[in-house]
């Protein structure tokens, strides 16, 4: 499995990939965030959706060009960038941790993103073309790679969160690295176990809830039952679904009791309000940004249905 990928943030590519991705898509489909407010070589904080976007794009085409935005490396970039926010996107549901009974701290943020991330890994390791030229490099594997890849430029964005000294970020983000591994490996005891459903549940009793096995019973077996059919979902999921980013994922784990709650009492990154999602820039700085629109601001909008 490949853990420790290239983390170099590729800064003016990023926003080159960014910028690009129009909000033609439908707010349901994955997006990859648009940079945030008068950041980038160029002001990119505009209404994608107004006829102007279009020519402006035009007229920066030679630019991504000269940039190699359309070659194949940036499209790969690309795809794991969508496939990782799906990712992203699916963890941050404040659902998770009241089901859970877990703090929205980093640990436990970085635990579920881990998590999710895991379960699009076990799908790419088994892609398998048939008739494939073995001479050639297996796809599965190097969308696997770049998903790694971008997992780790984004944790050491989210360790700049957390307003430690710029010196140190490298030293966390290697032990945040390790941990990480340690849960994936916890989580293929799974299979190498030929799906004990023990395996399963002791490792999101140690990873995830940061507890002892059979210490939280209830919480482990409702987390349990969501990974393996998350499992079983993106199994079914052919490569080029994958390469989309538009991931089929069931529902997050149900409020306890039915009750409805109020999902602004949370701040956690990715996490969705109304038509607006929060993000992280560069410097672990969070803003909010549009899903129609594609508009970032600093501050979330009073009025986050529009």
């Amino acid at each position: 499995m490949h853990m420790l990928g290239r983390h170099s943030l590729r800064s003016l590519s990023s926003k080159c990939v960014r910028l690009s991705s129009t909000a033609a898509k439908v707010n349901s489909k994955t997006q990859i965030p648009p940079p945030a407010p008068y950041t980038g070589l160029f002001s990119s904080n505009f209404d994608v959706t107004q006829p102007e976007h279009k020519a402006r794009m035009e007229r920066w085409k030679w630019l991504l060009k000269l940039l190699g935005y359309f070659n194949e490396e940036a499209s790969m970039t690309t795809k794991s960038a969508l496939l990782y926010s799906s990712c992203v996107n699916q963890a941050a549901h404040p659902s998770f941790y009241r089901a859970l009974d877990i703090p929205p701290d980093f640990r436990s943020q970085q635990a579920l993103l881990i998590l999710h991330v895991w379960i699009v890994h076990r799908r790419l390791i088994s892609v398998k073309i048939p008739h494939a030229d073995k001479s050639k490099v297996d796809p599965g594997k190097v969308l696997q790679e770049a998903l790694f890849d971008r997992l780790w430029e984004d944790t050491t964005i989210r360790i700049r969160n957390q307003n430690v000294s710029e010196l140190t970020v490298n030293k966390h983000l290697h032990e945040v690295q390790q941990r990480s591994f340690n849960q994936c490996v916890a989580y293929d005891n799974y299979f190498a176990s030929h799906g004990a459903k023990r395996a399963l549940s002791d490792a999101i009793s140690k990873h995830v809830l940061n507890v002892e096995p059979s210490s939280k019973p209830s919480q482990t077996a409702l987390l349990t039952a969501y990974v393996q059919r998350e499992l079983k979902t993106m199994q079914n999921q052919p490569l080029e679904v994958l390469e989309t980013g538009d991931l089929p994922w069931g529902p997050p784990l149900a409020n306890p009791s039915n009750i409805a709650y109020d999902d602004d009492e949370f701040d956690l990154i990715g996490q969705r309000y109304g038509n607006w999602r929060s993000a992280l820039d560069i410097r672990g700085t969070r803003y909010f940004w549009n899903l129609t629109t594609r508009f970032s601001s600093w501050e979330k909008p009073a009025d986050t249905s529009k």
